[in-house]
Parts: structure tokens; sequence; C-alpha cells
């Protein structure tokens, strides 16, 4: 695992020890950041079920202004951001993602959503608490890391959202989805 492009380009960070966190493969993370590069630079980035952190620190690497990093166990993404000397611009929230939204009191432009993919079910109600919360900014987007065969989700898509584009890197998919009203 290693941080692919920006500040922190090539430095190494600290893999999960067992299977709970299922980290997003160097080649996923690069194509997903590709898809998503004009809108990381500035952007306040919420990384929701964060795990290792990897997804947040790689938006601070390329140019976001502060990320949110949550997750119900955060000791591997507070391990990784003081492995690279990150101490502004980070904010690390323990907890269920329900309770991350409310903790934030400034508007999100971009969400980072990577759950175990078992939950992938769930990503509809997620967006919609998200969208009903009033902390995205208008035009915000949304990406979602998912198992490529779990779309379910896309039937459900709460109308505050627009499914911009959806790529699959072999078992793995990325949507990256737009709020309406911009």
């Amino acid at each position: 695992m290693r941080v692919i492009a920006g500040i922190y380009k090539g430095r190494k960070l600290t893999p999960p020890k067992d299977d709970r966190v299922r980290p997003t493969t160097d080649r996923v993370k690069e194509a997903m950041f590709n898809l998503i590069a004009p809108y990381v630079p500035g952007a306040n980035v919420l990384d929701l079920f964060a795990g290792s952190g990897a997804l947040g620190i790689e938006a601070l690497s390329r140019g976001a202004a502060r990320v949110w990093l949550c997750d119900v166990e955060t000791e591997l993404t507070k391990a990784n951001l003081s492995l690279l000397n990150i101490r502004e611009n980070a904010t690390v929230l323990r907890g269920d993602w329900r309770g991350a939204v409310g903790k934030i009191h400034e508007k999100i432009d971009l969400v980072l959503v990577d759950a175990p993919y078992d939950l992938c079910e769930h990503y509809a109600t997620v967006l919609e608490t998200l969208a009903a919360s009033g902390a995205l900014a208008e035009g915000a987007h949304a990406v979602i890391e998912r198992d490529a065969k779990r779309d379910g989700y896309l039937q459900a898509l709460p109308a505050a959202f627009a499914l911009e584009k959806t790529r699959r890197y072999g078992k793995t998919a990325v949507d990256v989805l737009r709020t309406e009203g911009d």
C-alpha cells in the first residue's frame, strides 16, 4: 500500500494486519483518483469507512483542503496519518458513519464510500442520509467503490444524486455520483 500521487507520492502506508479491513488496491485507487482528479484540489472530503485511511490520505496528497476520516476502528487510520506526519487538515472520527455527518460543520465537496462489500446494499441509505443532512455542498460528488456484481443500490438511488460514470476494474467497480442542483 502506498500513496499514488501528490505531495506524499510513493510513501508507504501500513497495511491492515487482518481481513477486517479491505484496502483499495493501488491500481483501483489510481484509476479512481484519475476519474475524480478535477474535484479533489481544495475540496472538503469525507472518507466514510476509512479503514487504513488510504483514500483520505490520497485526497490530501492530491490537494484536498480538509479530510474527515470516519470508521468504527481508527487505530490504523491514525497510525498512517502519524507515519506520514499529517497533523493538520485531517480529522479522525471514530464511530458509525451516521454519526460522522453530524460532527462536520463545513460543507462536504467529495464523499469517498468504500464500505465492506457486504454493505453494498446499504449504499442508497448512506447517500440518502448524506443528502438529507444538509452537509453536502452544491454539486458535491460521491465516489462509491463496490463489488462489480453488486449494483442494486443504483436502482434505489436518491433523487438528490445522479450517476455520472461507472468504471470496472476486475471484480471492483467505481461509481461517481453528483448531487443534483448545479
